[in-house]
């Protein structure tokens, strides 16, 4: 299922009262701002995050131009202030709006009728309201599919996580995170998928619209495109509020995001936090936890019955390696290598990509011995978690070319996650 974001736009209820829609620009562009009458906003309830699909028409002050992704059709708010902002509300982040609404055929994809019966938006979850995972996301696509199976057998998906691929440039991040979403899309295809990039470029979007077509690809304004971190922001939190009004409906929804660093630095952007110690005292810190926490799985019940809704898993990529000591103690270590350390308690699901497997051209480049899923004692069966655990235990921790060498073997002489742990408990 598409919520075809590009093509329709999310709702955005500001704090002055007045409601718009943004439209993204297709690759990256400022995209466009509709102007909703206050009269259909309030008839139809619309709540921030809300995707609806109706009809415009051009404001009179404008061109009729449309599907033009540049800044003319969507001049920004007093931008030369905009570095005295933070957050998605700033001036830099809002434009003037080119279009109005004037009829509303589906919001969320469901019909006006079926929108009625639609629950009312959820602005904050307690961590009591979330519950363990009860899905497990299979990752593998099948016996070629390699590093969807050695995923599986590292560090099993559940539904609800919030997840992070990091480790260097050049070690496959990308690669790895488009295999996550390639299992997301085969095994569980009742899932919305969603993809938000930040500092994309263009041959990246066009590869991950030609690989997900089945799915949302949003992609952030950037420098590139004249944008601005406000802009960035205010996309990514009108794509995850967009997310939760899923989960609403009893939808699980899985948000890939390539990259959290992107998404950190737009944030460290906005406070001008350039060097360690300023972002060491940022906002940023705080608004990047409480962004990755709306992760979630929904499915409990509430103390006087019902469901709470579906599930949210959050997986992005993030630029990580060793941190030179000296640097640290001297203040000088680039605010982006600190990234991990702000989202070490919020991720349930770690998948570290090495650097010395990289550098041999080995990939995909997981090590598995550090990896991480929290859930996995509840996600997977008893007859497959036993034989799991003693073959990961099996194989060397301290000696990664030789646990790298034996795995790949096993996955090169078997077909299934089964058939793996068969294969590696006859080569120990």
């Amino acid at each position: 299922m598409t919520l075809q974001i590009i093509h329709n736009g999310i709702v955005h209820r500001h704090e002055d009262g007045t409601t718009t829609i943004l439209r993204p620009g297709k690759n990256g562009g400022p995209g466009t701002e509709i102007e909703v009458p206050q009269e259909l906003a309030d008839s139809y309830r619309l709540a921030t995050g809300e995707v609806v699909e109706g009809t415009t028409e051009p404001l009179e002050a404008h061109s009729d131009v449309e599907g033009d992704d540049t800044p003319a059709m969507a001049e920004p708010i007093d931008e030369a202030s905009s570095h005295n902002e933070a957050g998605p509300e700033g001036p830099a982040s809002r434009y003037v709006p080119t279009e109005r609404l004037t009829e509303i055929a589906r919001i969320n994809g469901l019909s006006v009728e079926e929108a009625e019966e639609r629950p009312f938006p959820r602005t904050r979850r307690s961590h009591s309201e979330r519950t363990p995972p009860d899905r497990w996301l299979s990752l593998a696509t099948g016996p070629d599919d390699v590093t969807g199976r050695m995923l599986d057998f590292a560090a099993p998906l559940g539904n609800g996580c919030m997840g992070v691929i990091y480790g260097p440039h050049g070690s496959g991040l990308t690669r790895t995170l488009r295999s996550v979403g390639k299992g997301i899309a085969v095994n569980a295809p009742d899932c919305v998928l969603l993809i938000l990039l930040l500092r994309a470029r263009s041959e990246e979007v066009t590869d991950w619209r030609r690989r997900f077509p089945q799915a949302d690809v949003v992609v952030c304004p950037s420098v590139i495109n004249t944008g601005t971190p406000e802009q960035t922001l205010r996309l990514t939190d009108l794509v995850l509020e967009a997310a939760q009004r899923q989960t609403e409906m009893g939808k699980d929804v899985v948000l890939l995001v390539d990259s959290l660093t992107g998404l950190w630095g737009a944030m460290l952007e906005v406070e001008e936090a350039d060097a360690q110690r300023q972002a060491d005292q940022s906002q940023a810190r705080q608004r990047l936890r409480e962004w990755v926490q709306k992760a979630g799985c929904f499915h409990g019940e509430t103390p006087l019955g019902g469901s709470l809704g579906g599930s949210l898993t959050l997986v992005g990529t993030l630029w990580h390696q060793a941190i030179d000591e000296e640097a640290e103690e001297e203040g000088e270590v680039h605010p982006h290598l600190r990234l991990l350390e702000h989202l070490i308690l919020e991720s349930s699901w770690r998948i570290p990509l090495s650097n010395a497997l990289a550098e041999r051209r080995l990939y995909p480049a997981i090590d598995v011995k550090q990896c991480l899923s929290q859930y996995e004692e509840t996600l997977l069966p008893s007859q497959t978690r036993e034989p799991l655990w003693a073959a990961r235990a099996a194989l060397p921790r301290h000696e990664l070319l030789v646990c790298y060498q034996r795995l790949m073997n096993a996955l090169d002489t078997s077909s299934d996650l089964d058939s793996l742990l068969q294969r590696l408990e006859d080569m120990a």
